[in-house]
């Protein structure tokens, strides 16, 4: 009997499928699962609707408000002014004058007088005078300043300005008027005049007491400090009290003004975040 070949093979109504060989992965079905159903891809969310513009009755409404809130910023500006304790400004001029030695180096005399404000405010002179008045050293260092000020042509002079602020106008005067003179006496005290002389004094006392074989020396030694001392008085550094201590009549602290503009800047931004929230609300669709 003849074997069927293998193109009839499987023709008919009840041939059997040919099966699939293992090294071949089946097609994926139609999306949407077995059933074949259709999955939707995601849908994009509306456009808002435009937001409406505002009438002149709310842009009117909006400046008014945001003016109302400026004004009240600088009212409560001024307001702290009045709560704050006022201080008073008690001010005096010394002269600092630079030897001729450094007066043609610019460098030179500035450093030297930028150290002479840092004497006038450091404890070395200002805790006497806090010892004296009744004041603590810190509180003092922190309401007294020294300034150089400035001349034509902003050029650095040689006169230092001392401030001194406190609540009471007389008090604060005597203030300034001790730091000035405290400052001489610890200029005097430890400036090379100071030292010459107590170099000359001592050489002085030797000169009573020493022999006659050292007292030519001892007379040599007398007669340079003499000549240095004549030098450092007639051409070294000196200070002195230019202006004595006076009050300024206008109030040092609180400034009105700048608080007011301070209030009134404060009250500008909030008026900024206000204006911006209630334009948002009403031209809300």
């Amino acid at each position: 009997m003849t074997r069927p070949s293998d193109a009839t093979r499987g023709s008919g109504s009840n041939s059997t499928p040919t099966a699939v060989p293992g090294n071949r992965q089946p097609l994926p079905g139609p999306p949407g699962g077995p059933q074949g159903g259709f999955r939707p891809g995601p849908r994009f969310a509306p456009a808002p609707p435009p937001r409406r513009r505002l009438t002149p009755a709310q842009g009117s409404r909006l400046g008014l408000i945001s003016g109302l809130i400026v004004v009240l910023g600088a009212a409560a500006g001024l307001a702290v002014t009045l709560l704050v304790p006022t201080l008073y400004a008690a001010r005096t001029d010394i002269e600092y004058t630079v030897s001729r030695e450094n007066a043609s180096e610019f460098l030179r005399t500035d450093r030297n007088l930028t150290t002479q404000t840092v004497l006038i405010t450091s404890r070395t002179v200002l805790g006497p005078v806090a010892d004296a008045n009744g004041v603590s050293p810190d509180e003092l260092t922190g309401r007294v300043s020294a300034k150089i000020l400035m001349g034509k042509d902003q050029v650095t002079s040689e006169v230092i300005e001392v401030t001194v602020l406190d609540p009471d106008r007389q008090a604060g005067v005597k203030l300034a008027d001790d730091v000035a003179k405290q400052y001489l006496k610890v200029f005097s005290q430890n400036g090379p005049k100071a030292y010459l002389q107590a170099q000359l004094d001592e050489a002085r006392r030797q000169l009573a007491s020493a022999p006659a074989a050292t007292a030519p020396q001892v007379q040599t030694r007398i007669n340079t400090l003499q000549g240095q001392l004549d030098t450092v008085n007639i051409a070294g550094n000196r200070a002195a009290i230019l202006v004595p201590a006076y009050s300024v009549s206008a109030p040092a602290y609180p400034n009105p003004m700048l608080f007011a503009a301070t209030g009134a800047l404060c009250g500008l931004v909030v008026a900024a975040l206000v204006a911006i929230a209630l334009s948002r609300r009403w031209t809300r669709s």
